[in-house]
């Protein structure tokens, strides 16, 4: 079991989301390999990662800004899935699921019907997906 690091504040804003580790992420949801979570990443990349489940809403704008929505809807997935079956990737209300709902819906998508009955069955963070109010 991986044990989860801590990130102050300020070294958080200076992080920059990791491009090719989103496009694993998309390519592991949309081939519905979410259930094989984690064995798709090292600890080592667990470790390193997870600290990306706790960034601002900002970072995720600035990193999906060249997703097409169907990739940001496959990140909401995988980081629904991801929060619930890797060690030390819980976020509550700062999941990067909530911020990239919000990235859709800034591009005047929502998330279809079964698509919210899917988040529902697949997660226990009550914030997900709108976040909290």
């Amino acid at each position: 079991m991986a044990i989860g690091s801590w990130t102050p504040e300020n070294e958080k804003s200076e992080l920059s989301i990791d491009l090719q580790w989103l496009q694993r992420c998309v390519v592991i949801s949309t081939e519905d390999r979410l259930e094989e979570l984690p064995a798709p990443f090292t600890d080592d990349e667990q470790q390193r990662y997870s600290v990306f489940m706790r960034v601002s809403q900002s970072h995720w704008q600035t990193a999906t800004a060249d997703l097409s929505n169907d990739d940001i809807i496959a990140l909401i997935r995988f980081f629904t899935r991801a929060e619930k079956l890797i060690n030390g990737w819980d976020a509550g209300k700062e999941s990067p699921a909530i911020w990239l709902n919000k990235v859709l819906r800034s591009r005047g998508e929502k998330l279809d019907r079964d698509m919210l009955i899917w988040i529902r069955n697949n997660t226990d963070n009550r914030f997900i997906p709108n976040g909290g109010f």
